[in-house]
């Protein structure tokens, strides 16, 4: 199990699909929307993300909603910290837990962070473990050939198409409940992404001695896995024997970043350009560069693919890695393949700690892995650097990093521009233990990589101010290393001891030293708390204090790690072995697992019953998720106070429970939900024929800043609530009625019940049609008929939808709560795509009110959050925005194109293609001065549901400084022609009134220029100016239409002071007899 903090808040949603089509009783696209949105306000940068499942995720910064793949009858279970969003497919959360599919499949937010979203990419890359040799023959049902594969890992790079991605999960997982992977894989990952992590540091590490006695590396190659190198640099000319590039589409060895040139001359460059002053570690040495870093990082099977090459084929000695990313708790495959190859071949992997120092337990992977020489820096003091990464590891805290090496204000040699650049890193202190290795393995012919590991730990230098879990054994010494005839194997040993910690509770780890020498040595043997002090009295002991080691021989000494007595918590130390001058160095670490249990969760009534759970220490900011199979489920975790909610799944029927707070005990660790208990949720009015539509049940946990969300959400099964008395727990239960077997319906109840401080005994709820707000809402067709969904709700829960046809008329029902503002979405959509209309979210008004969506005409509009931030401008495209007050559009089947320019030169531009012009979002870095700006934004659709907009062309103009946080200083205009049909058509031979709707965005106050309105009908092939006139501060347009033609064009123009706005929208409006 894995435990993740708690930012802010967490919102967990199980979400039922069904009904989210056209009804039964109808022929319509499927699947449609789906029957629950979120409260998506308009304009926050809208993404869209398939995950491997074939579900979409929809999310903007306010919200977020789920899309089922095709075919697909699923719940989700969504976790939301601040700065994370997880959504996990009920058929995917089991294998999730049980470690055999990679969370991060459904780590939404990351998946963006690398460009994984719909907007980049029309794949999702995986790794998939298979059954050994297997992989030389592997594929994936339902997606293409391997990218890449490896019989020797037992691994295979698969890129599975987003469009066949529901395809290839059933293949993958069978059944909805399965627990284990089919189709031959044994574990599932997501291909990610990894990023990149000498004149004075190398006499620090005594490399200089090591060359007046022969030893420069000469004979050994190491491999620098990287972004290649400057093949023009004169440090580099002779030095590299092997070239590869795994970079897709990118052959090109040539280093466009500048890493792999600095790191590779670190290792092994002549200096040539510096008179010999910038010499590498080991100048001797043959370098093989592969290449498998670009500006935006490396795939991780791009980086297994190098991996391999250099310790399998090349049969590199050392492989130098300056490069990692975020460690779990979970074996990942570049984790896996360091610990294989450096078994099979020998390599040993030199590789980066990572630059998150001084946070503990920020060591990255693949460093962290067990066989990983994994390198933290230190200054030219040797004092430890504050942002090299720190251990212990994560999970069963073992000692991490292994060494330090310098990696402060390191020179070496520049790519591109020759010369060299200062850079700082543990990527920089990489490389001088990479040379180091290649020195020793040079001195120490037909070493392997626990030998030469452990004799470098071994003979490192600590500082005297920091422990193992911030330096491991210290700065590398190259003099030392080559000079010592003892090595202790292996260089580091660590273990965990369970709770509970019985009388005679221990761990044994066994140190073999190895004497390389002529003459026996007789070492004293010690073990202590590095860097000063003892540690817990009886915890480390030793079997002997004294050991002959005999020439050319071995010897051994146990290491016993004891709970007796000792406080929990993670402790580390080193065995220190002295012979005269020699002193060898072992890492030594034990962690005492602080007072925990087996939480067993079971359900009373619940056999046969499949969910999930998810207990939360909001003291702690820390949560665990737990699968549930035949009402029954455990997970491990510390004594302290836990707020668990479950979710238990029946044939139409779900049942939510939630725990008042308890500390975890002896006494505690059983716990007993009563489903038999469970009250079922059921909202009613005085309309007999009012049936429930949608349903969300949510329960929001608040504690300090930490806010636990709990929602589960179904159309028209039943959800139960065992009623519960938990404090500060907030129930709200929101439910849509629409009257049964009608299609669509002529009326819409939104009903509210809440409760505080637990689950309520009595779930029920009426509520009278006299006593609710009544809105009477058109949903006009934009030009032709086609099917709908409304989506609406509190702005602080889900919203809820519920199908309907454009156009349409519906009463609607909702709450008049004071302070409670309402959120609208309405979709009109097919199977081909879909147009989102989204409101602000404000009060009900007072009285009986009226509402008209997709009002004609669509265009171009700016929503609040297209602003500039500092030095970063923001653009939201909402290019087919209908005329109501506030309201904003996105197409997912449009071609879209944002542009920002600056006196006259384009800074950014984006382009968007279906489907993700629905999430169509421009970020532009600007200079601080003012200066004056472009901003065009155009879209293109011809989508069956729509016959109006398609093709709108926008223009600002404005003047922009530096500021903190402003919307941009825009003027525009939105034309809202009047005495529309219901598909927004004038009558031919009539005269139709367009008044024109200047919004202001942090502009100055309008002036008196007279807008500028032209009308075609010819679809832009000719223009005529209209007559535009301004009464009680409207300016309206008046525009006659011919006795022929289909479609009125519409082209606005208006300016402000510094401020300009144009806008041409082909087919505006329609025409009819």
């Amino acid at each position: 199990m894995k435990r993740r903090a708690l930012m802010t808040a967490i919102a967990l949603v199980a979400a039922v699909t069904t009904g989210a089509g056209a009804p039964a009783s109808t022929t319509g696209p499927s699947p449609g929307p789906p029957g629950v949105a979120p409260d998506r306000q308009a304009g926050h940068g809208a993404k869209s993300v398939t995950l491997i499942t074939g579900d979409r995720v929809k999310l903007s910064s306010s919200g977020y909603s789920v899309h089922p793949g095709k075919g697909r009858d699923v719940r989700f279970a969504t976790i939301q910290t601040k700065d994370h969003l997880m959504v996990l497919p009920s058929d995917a959360a089991p294998l999730v837990a049980r470690g055999l599919v990679d969370e991060r499949l459904f780590d939404v937010t990351q998946l963006i962070a690398w460009d994984y979203d719909d907007a980049h990419r029309a794949d999702v890359p995986v790794i998939a473990r298979t059954s050994g040799a297997a992989a030389a023959t592997f594929r994936l049902p339902g997606a293409p050939a391997p990218a890449w594969r490896s019989g020797r890992l037992g691994l295979a790079a698969v890129k599975v198409p987003k469009s066949d991605a529901a395809a290839a999960w059933r293949a993958l997982s069978g059944d909805a409940g399965a627990r284990t992977l089919a189709a031959g894989v044994k574990r599932l990952w997501l291909d990610g992404r990894r990023t990149a992590t000498l004149d004075q540091s190398a006499p620090q590490i005594g490399a200089p001695e090591a060359w007046k006695q022969g030893f420069t590396g000469k004979g050994v190659t190491v491999a620098v896995l990287d972004s290649g190198y400057d093949t023009a640099h004169p440090d580099l000319k002779g030095v590299v024997a092997h070239t590869k590039s795994f970079i897709a589409n990118d052959p090109d060895i040539n280093d466009g970043v500048g890493h792999g040139t600095h790191v590779a001359s670190t290792i092994a460059g002549s200096g040539a350009a510096s008179g010999g002053r910038y010499r590498g570690i080991a100048p001797d040495a043959k370098l093989a560069i592969g290449k498998v870093l670009s500006r935006r990082g490396g795939d991780e099977s791009t980086i297994l693919a190098g991996m391999e090459w250099a310790a399998a084929e090349i049969r590199a000695q050392v492989v130098s890695m300056s490069l990692g990313g975020r460690d779990t708790q979970a074996l990942d495959p570049l984790e896996e393949a360091v610990n294989t190859l450096s078994e099979s071949t020998g390599a040993l992997f030199v590789i980066a700690a990572g630059n998150s120092g001084p946070t503990a337990s920020s060591v990255v992977s693949p460093g962290s892995a067990d066989a990983a020489l994994s390198v933290g820096a230190v200054d030219k003091q040797d004092a430890l650097a504050l942002f090299s990464s720190r251990g212990p590891r994560i999970g069963d805290r073992a000692v991490k990093p292994d060494i330090t090496a310098p990696g402060v204000g390191i020179t070496a040699a520049r790519a591109r521009y020759g010369g060299y650049s200062t850079q700082t890193g543990t990527s920089m202190a990489t490389p001088h233990v990479a040379g180091a290795a290649a020195i020793l393995a040079q001195r120490n012919p037909g070493w392997r990589a626990d030998r030469l590991k452990s004799a470098l730990i071994s003979s490192a230098a600590p500082w005297p101010d920091a422990g193992p879990y911030a330096q491991g054994a210290g700065r590398v010494d190259v003099r030392k290393a080559i000079a010592q005839t003892v090595v202790a194997v292996p260089g580091n040993v660590s273990a965990a001891l369970r709770w509970p910690h019985e009388k005679g509770q221990q761990a044994t780890r066994t140190i073999a030293y190895a004497n390389t020498g002529d003459a026996p040595v007789t070492l004293d043997l010690a073990i202590a708390a590095q860097g000063g002090g003892e540690p817990p009295a009886g915890l480390f002991s030793l079997s002997a204090d004294r050991l002959m080691v005999p020439a050319g021989g071995h010897a051994s000494v146990t290491v016993t790690m004891a709970a007796d007595g000792v406080a929990p918590g993670a402790y580390a130390g080193v065995v220190t072995a002295t012979a005269g001058g020699t002193v060898v160095r072992t890492l030594t670490g034990a962690y005492v697992e602080p007072e925990a249990y087996d939480l067993a969760i079971s359900a009373k009534g619940g056999a046969g019953l499949s969910g999930f759970a998810v207990a939360f220490d909001l003291a702690r900011n820390e949560f665990e998720y737990v699968d549930i199979q035949d009402g029954k489920g455990t997970l491990r975790l510390p004594a302290v106070g836990w707020y668990v909610q479950a979710v238990f799944d029946a044939e139409k029927k779900r049942t939510v429970a939630h725990v008042p707070p308890f500390r975890l005990s002896e006494r505690t660790k059983q716990l007993t939900i009563d489903l038999d208990a469970g009250r079922q949720v059921r909202h009613s009015v005085d309309d007999p024929a009012a049936r429930q539509a949608a349903l969300d049940v949510s329960a929001t946990q608040q504690q300090g800043r930490i806010r636990a969300r709990f929602s589960t959400i179904a159309s028209d099964d039943q959800i139960f609530v065992v009623p519960s008395e938990v404090p500060g727990l907030t129930y709200q239960a929101h439910s849509v009625l629409t009257k049964a077997d009608a299609s669509p319906s002529p009326y819409r109840y939104d009903l509210l019940h809440t409760a505080e401080n637990g689950l309520p005994a009595d779930p029920t709820h009426q509520a009278r049609t006299a006593d609710l707000a009544k809105t009477t809402v058109t949903y006009r067709g934009a030009g032709v008929a086609a099917y709908g969904y409304v989506y609406s709700g509190p702005a602080n829960m889900w919203l809820l939808g519920a199908p309907t046809r454009v156009p349409s008329t519906q009463i609607r029902y909702r709450p008049r709560v004071d302070g409670l503002a309402w959120a609208n979405q309405v979709a009109s959509y097919d199977d081909s795509g879909e147009h989102w209309l989204v409101d602000l979210a404000s009060e009900l008004p007072p009285g009986a009110g009226t509402e008209v969506w997709n009002t004609a005409v669509y265009g171009a509009a700016q929503t609040p959050s297209t602003a500039r931030y500092g030095n970063t401008v923001v653009v939201d495209g909402a290019v087919f925005s209908d005329s109501g007050p506030a309201r904003f559009g996105y197409e997912s089947n449009a071609d879209v194109a944002i542009a920002l320019a600056r006196d006259g030169v384009e800074l950014a531009r984006v382009t968007c293609m279906p489907p993700d012009s629905v999430n169509c979002t421009l970020g532009a870095e600007v200079p601080g001065a003012e200066s004056t700006y472009t901003l065009t934004m155009s879209g293109r659709r011809q989508v069956p549901y729509s016959a109006l907009s398609t093709a709108v062309d926008a223009t600002w103009t404005f003047r922009s400084g530096t500021v903190d946080a402003k919307p941009l200083p825009l003027i525009t205009v939105r034309p809202a022609a009047q005495g529309l049909d219901a598909l927004n058509r004038a009558e031919r031979a009539s005269l139709t009134r367009i008044p024109l709707m200047f919004e202001r965005h942090a502009s100055p106050a309008l002036g008196r220029s007279r807008p500028k309105v032209e009308v075609s009908f010819n679809d832009g092939a000719t223009w005529r100016r209209v007559p535009v006139s301004h009464t009680r501060g409207q300016w309206t347009a008046m525009v006659r239409n011919p006795a022929a033609g289909d479609f009125a064009s519409l082209r606005v123009s208006a300016e402000s002071g510094d401020s300009a706005f144009t806008q041409t929208i082909i087919r505006a409006y329609g025409l009819t007899s």
